[in-house]
């Protein structure tokens, strides 16, 4: 597919509150990206949010292209539960932990499973 053809599939792609867009990096590389406004976890003031890249090929199909729109809004999704779910006040399953945090946390907790 052409990136105009991309454009077009993507184009035809709606969620409620997203924009996609496909966009080439400075590798010439295309990609997709949503973005939306949603208020700042951190400050509470309505700022655009933006995904995660999800790169693209030319040789993706239509039905690829689609999938990955869809893949991107569900995965933008979970990310946002994650930010705003808390537990006595704290997003303990927040996607931005370190994995260097997270891989230290592992290191300390000797038993992970309240069952054992």
């Amino acid at each position: 597919m052409t990136f105009e053809q991309i454009k077009e599939a993507v184009n035809c792609c709606k969620f409620p509150d997203y924009k996609f867009s496909v966009q080439v990096d400075g590798r010439g590389e295309m990609y997709l990206q949503g973005s939306y406004v949603e208020p700042d976890t951190v400050t509470g003031k309505p700022e655009i949010q933006v995904t995660r890249r999800w790169f693209l090929s030319p040789q993706m199909t239509c039905s690829e292209i689609v999938q990955t729109v869809f893949k991107c809004a569900i995965t933008s999704m979970e990310h946002k539960t994650r930010e705003w779910f808390t537990y006595n006040g704290r997003a303990i399953f927040g996607p931005h932990f370190s994995v260097e945090a997270l891989w230290q946390l592992c290191g300390e907790v000797r038993n992970y499973d309240e069952r054992d």
